[in-house]
């Protein structure tokens, strides 16, 4: 069996071979020690992006802050410009494999003793595998397809390859594991599971749970802890360290195991949106059956912005901010003293009241008082209709979409975009920074979709556990606050909201409040008038 430490060396070290100067890899070895750098805030971090000539995809050393990166992964290193954010769709998996080895530098400050039986050893660094892999997502979520995506190369099948209950274990803590770690869906892991139950039981799997669930909650320093959870997991499986410390013998005949696991990686390479459906039976009765990702799918591909949107939208950012000034708001107030026009009624009145010994309550002065007015708080949403029938303007939408929330984030407003179709995907969540390079949305094939619509309603349809009678859901107040929503552009095709009967994709419908703007760009003309001269009505 293959350790599951074959890409990890705390102890410190140097690798050892690395990408010559002359290398055609130096090109992405210098671009990924930028940022690696970046990720870890270690200055003194180094990638060496090269072929691993049969080793792991990927290792690295966390007391220096070295990496290496298997050069195969990439395969052509012409492949894309790896000092663009762009080039990460290009090379999913070798991309993950970065910040995986990133996470070991970042969260692996740890080391085993070596007084440790090897048994306890290695299921300790298998418990950090995934540990490793949860703190990291904690600071970074949209990484999460990267790493998912890695999985496909950081785990062979060949590790299982008989049904042994250390076996068993060992795929346990490298798939069931990530689903807890937030890395990889349940549905990814749903044969492997099932394969894992059958050699290991219900019973033995909670325990070996609640062992990973409680690594997940250690720290980045505490060892002796990490080789606690490590005997407790021995332990569970009927093995004593202290009577046999080393590994355990494949003495098994079957590979049930390994083809679950070989079946859970096609899974995830060969998922395109990569965000699979929800289990049927974990889909909530009273909710939407609509599928909500908050990753930007690794098919969706980055590239920068081009010229010509960046002017588009520092004109619009100008635009906005001339909207959003408001004047002075003036009033004419009394004063007893100047400055000010002295008012003669008031005077005179003031003139009587002294001569007659009264208190004197006439101001005789006014004066015009300016008071600013604050900037009302602007809230820009964007919905991109992203099914078959909207193929022909799926890089137009794209475009607009980018400038819109550039400009709208400069200009201090709120802004984020959704993309709907048979899934609902968050683009840009709210209070994000602004988007630097743009994410061009594609299509499915022309009524490519079988699904269809959900009825019309007079609120955007919001698949949020609690939703709110409002056009967004989002974790910021802003967003999820009725009062203070504004309903985004919509575009889609027909004159208003696609019908059920027509389109096969979600439908939007318009929002309670009236007084709520929204804008709908219709790619189809407007029905005529009716006979009795009344006209469509207008989003």
């Amino acid at each position: 069996m293959t350790s599951v430490s074959a890409h990890l060396r705390p102890s410190g070290g140097s690798p050892t071979s690395t990408a010559p100067a002359t290398s055609p890899w130096g090109r992405w070895s210098a671009a990924w020690t930028r940022q690696a750098a970046t990720l870890t805030g270690r200055l003194d971090a180094i990638v060496t992006v090269t072929p691993a000539d049969g080793g792991p995809p990927g290792f690295s050393y966390p007391a220096t802050a070295q990496i290496q990166v298997d050069a195969d992964l990439i395969a052509d290193p012409a492949i894309a410009d790896p000092r663009r954010p762009g080039h990460r769709s290009k090379v999913p998996v070798a991309y993950g494999v970065l910040l995986h080895e990133c996470a070991h530098v970042i969260h692996s400050q740890w080391d085993p003793p070596p007084t440790v039986a090897p048994v306890v050893r290695e299921a300790a660094l298998l418990l950090e595998e995934s540990r490793i892999e949860r703190r990291y997502r904690d600071t970074r979520p949209r990484d999460r397809r990267w790493l998912r995506r890695a999985v496909t190369s950081i785990i062979d099948p060949a590790d299982t390859p008989t049904d042994t209950l250390w076996s068993a274990a060992y795929a346990a803590g490298l798939l069931l594991a990530r689903v807890d770690a937030r890395i990889l869906y349940p549905a990814d892991v749903r044969e492997a599971r099932r394969a894992i139950t059958t050699v290991l039981g219900r019973k033995l799997i909670r325990g070996l749970r609640a062992v990973w669930r409680e690594a997940h909650t250690v720290g980045d320093t505490d060892t002796t802890r990490m080789i606690e959870l490590g005997e407790r997991w021995c332990r569970l499986l009927g093995i004593d360290p202290t009577v046999t410390p080393g590994l355990p013998a494949d003495d098994a005949a079957t590979s049930a195991i390994a083809a679950a696991i070989s079946g859970a990686l096609d899974t995830i390479l060969h998922n395109p949106a990569d965000t699979p459906e929800p289990a049927s039976d974990s889909s909530r009765p009273d909710g939407p059956s609509i599928h909500v990702d908050t990753e930007t799918p690794i098919t969706w591909a980055e590239r920068d912005a081009r010229d010509a949107e960046r002017h588009a939208a520092n004109r619009l950012t100008a635009l906005l901010r001339r909207a959003r000034h408001r004047e002075p708001a003036r009033t004419r107030e009394p004063s007893a003293a100047p400055p000010g026009r002295l008012r003669t009624g008031a005077a005179v009145t003031l003139a009587a009241q002294h001569a007659a010994g009264a208190i004197p309550t006439a101001q005789p002065w006014q004066r015009t008082v300016r008071r600013p007015i604050p900037d009302p708080e602007l809230t820009v949403g964007i919905l991109i209709d992203a099914s078959g029938s909207m193929e022909d303007f799926a890089k137009p939408m794209s475009s607009a979409a980018w400038i819109v929330a550039h400009a709208a984030t400069r200009a201090g407003a709120t802004s984020a975009t959704l993309a709907y179709g048979d899934r609902i995907t968050v683009l840009i969540p709210p209070a994000a920074a602004r988007p630097q390079s743009a994410t061009c949305a594609p299509t499915p094939a022309r009524n490519g979709s079988s699904k269809p619509a959900p009825k019309p309603t007079d609120s955007y349809t919001c698949p949020h556990p609690a939703p709110h009678a409002c056009s967004w859901w989002s974790p910021t107040a802003t967003m999820s606050t009725p009062t203070n929503a504004k309903p985004p552009s919509l575009a889609c095709t027909g004159p208003d909201a696609p019908s059920s009967g027509s389109h096969p994709t979600t439908n939007i419908g318009h929002p309670r409040s009236t007084t709520t703007p929204r804008l709908s760009l219709s790619t189809t003309p407007a029905p005529a008038s009716t006979s009795s001269g009344t006209q469509p009505s207008r989003p």
